[in-house]
């Protein structure tokens, strides 16, 4: 593959965890995706799960994936951008609700368990004496509280478990989905959750009501201590991720204005 793409222009689009960029062959627009060397994802999970989806048309159609380094040629979608406004609007809930719908009832050998991730990267952080902003305890604590009753009921699927807006296309008045490095059974409101970080209180219940059908104070207080978990696992992200990056966005920073929130709750 290096060969054949060796003399084609690349151009860079973004990516804080890979490098992506835009190339032309013969007329048509793809993206590759080159993993940083940091990048300690499973990409073999990542390859059973882009097998796992490629019949249900959720997702630009992939056309190379190497499940050894985690490089990934993909066709082009144009996305529209989207500011906050389409972002809470009943037309976005309900078209990231028909996908999600999509996602959850498909089955994988994958799993994913935020709570186990998070206590992996406090721990590690913590063994290298990383100097945390605020009290972790404190929120482990809060943490482990919300693990007990969140685990009572799980509404179990296939979870993408990244969904931030980097990772949505929106085209043609459908979205569809990319990056799905960190996939696998979980619970759904994980997805839901972090669909929710940027909605309004009445598109949190409009985002429920369009998953489920219905709306109540179980289901709205699952996805806010969701919303915790999510979060958490995207601050202690971040902050293992600002260990050894060389990008020019503060990993820590980022971690820190997330605490500065959670801290509250």
């Amino acid at each position: 593959m290096n060969k054949k793409f060796k003399k084609i222009p690349l151009m860079r689009i973004g990516g804080l965890n890979n490098s992506n960029y835009l190339v032309k062959i013969q007329d048509e627009k793809y993206v590759l995706r080159i993993p940083s060397k940091d990048n300690k994802n499973n990409f073999h999970n990542e390859n059973e799960i882009l097998n796992l989806i490629k019949p249900l048309n959720i997702s630009p159609e992939i056309i190379y994936h190497n499940k050894d380094n985690g490089i990934l040629l993909s066709k082009y979608i144009e996305s529209n951008k989207f500011d906050i406004n389409f972002y809470n609007s009943t037309n976005f809930v309900n078209l990231i609700v028909h996908r999600l719908n999509i996602l959850h009832k498909q089955k994988s050998n994958n799993y994913f368990n935020p709570f186990k991730e998070i206590y992996d990267n406090i721990n590690f952080l913590k063994s290298i004496n990383f100097a945390f902003n605020h009290d972790i305890n404190i929120l482990v604590k809060k943490l482990k509280d919300l693990e007990k009753d969140l685990n009572k009921k799980i509404h179990y699927g296939l979870c993408h478990n990244d969904l931030n807006t980097s990772n949505i296309l929106y085209c043609s008045n459908l979205v569809y989905l990319i990056d799905f490095e960190f996939s696998g059974m979980g619970d759904v409101f994980f997805d839901l959750a972090t669909i929710s970080w940027f909605l309004k209180d009445k598109l949190q219940d409009e985002l429920i009501k369009s998953y489920f059908g219905y709306c109540n104070i179980e289901l709205k207080n699952k996805l806010k201590n969701y919303l915790f978990v999510v979060k958490l696992w995207n601050a202690t992200w971040s902050y293992v991720k600002s260990i050894n990056s060389k990008s020019s966005y503060d990993y820590k920073l980022g971690g820190n204005i997330i605490l500065d929130d959670l801290i509250k709750y």
